[in-house]
């Protein structure tokens, strides 16, 4: 469920998405954490959407910075990397019970 339809259910306004998706555990320092995602991007103040051409330089940069760091690598590397990070999804620890 997205954060916008979470909010909608529990506070009948998707006004408070941002509660929602912390409250979801879906922020991106929190997917980063798990390795989830490569970096964050930050959105210029007020959002992506109140400056899309400064979001899209913070992207572009971004994109060039990632790109750069990957073409320094072998092939096989790469791919034994990315092999290794999907197989990864969706394990987890279990700890014992308090």
């Amino acid at each position: 469920i997205s954060p916008e339809g979470c909010a909608s259910i529990l506070w009948k306004s998707a006004d408070k998405a941002s509660v929602a998706a912390e409250t979801l555990g879906i922020t991106a320092p929190r997917l980063k954490s798990f390795n989830l995602i490569d970096r964050i991007v930050n959105e210029p103040i007020g959002g992506a959407h109140r400056d899309p051409a400064l979001m899209m330089q913070s992207m572009k940069k971004s994109l060039q910075e990632a790109l750069a760091d990957l073409v320094k690598q072998p092939l096989d590397s790469l791919l034994k990397t990315r092999y290794e990070r999907l197989m990864s999804y969706g394990r987890f620890k279990e700890t014992g019970a308090k």
